[in-house]
């Protein structure tokens, strides 16, 4: 008897070997929050590919443009060239650290007149980097590993800002 094969399915573990081999009609799963962030485009600047395609992943299954890129500098090209409402910016990244590439893209010339919250992206505890997030002025902090929940909750408030009106143009 050899070992049995397993596969996730609807929330639920199913058996390669119990399965009928018919394929059955995917029902679509209704997401109610699949437009909270529709028209909102969201920069990830992350030097692991991983985290970008996760990350934008999670934020286009609510709605998000996503934009990527690999570091700081083709994060801060990508802003000049775009029109972006948030950037979600890892810490640790080589050549360029987050916090010095958010120095570098609030002094760009277009930052002057189209600010952007700028969310420290992280696996470091607030409290560990709390003093360089201010002295980087960034905007907001989320910490990684993160959940869905996490993520949408902290950028919500952010993009419709304290009082509820949004940032979009």
């Amino acid at each position: 008897m050899g070992a049995k094969s397993y596969y996730f399915e609807d929330n639920q573990i199913k058996s390669f070997e119990d399965s009928t081999g018919e394929l059955e009609p995917k029902k679509p799963v209704y997401n109610p929050y699949s437009k909270v962030l529709k028209g909102y485009n969201i920069l990830v600047i992350d030097d692991n590919p991983i985290n970008l395609i996760v990350a934008e992943k999670t934020l286009n299954r609510f709605g998000a443009t996503t934009f990527r890129a690999l570091s700081g500098d083709l994060g801060i090209a990508c802003y000049n060239s775009e029109q972006i409402h948030l950037i979600l910016m890892d810490i640790q990244m080589p050549v360029l650290d987050g916090f010095a590439s958010c120095k570098k893209l609030k002094k760009t010339k277009k930052y002057a007149t189209d600010k952007v919250p700028v969310i420290a992206y992280t696996t470091f505890a607030f409290e560990e980097i709390k003093e360089q997030i201010e002295e980087a002025e960034m905007d907001g902090y989320i910490g990684k590993p993160f959940t869905q929940a996490q993520v949408i909750s902290s950028l919500i408030s952010i993009v419709t800002g304290q009082d509820g009106e949004a940032l979009t143009s």
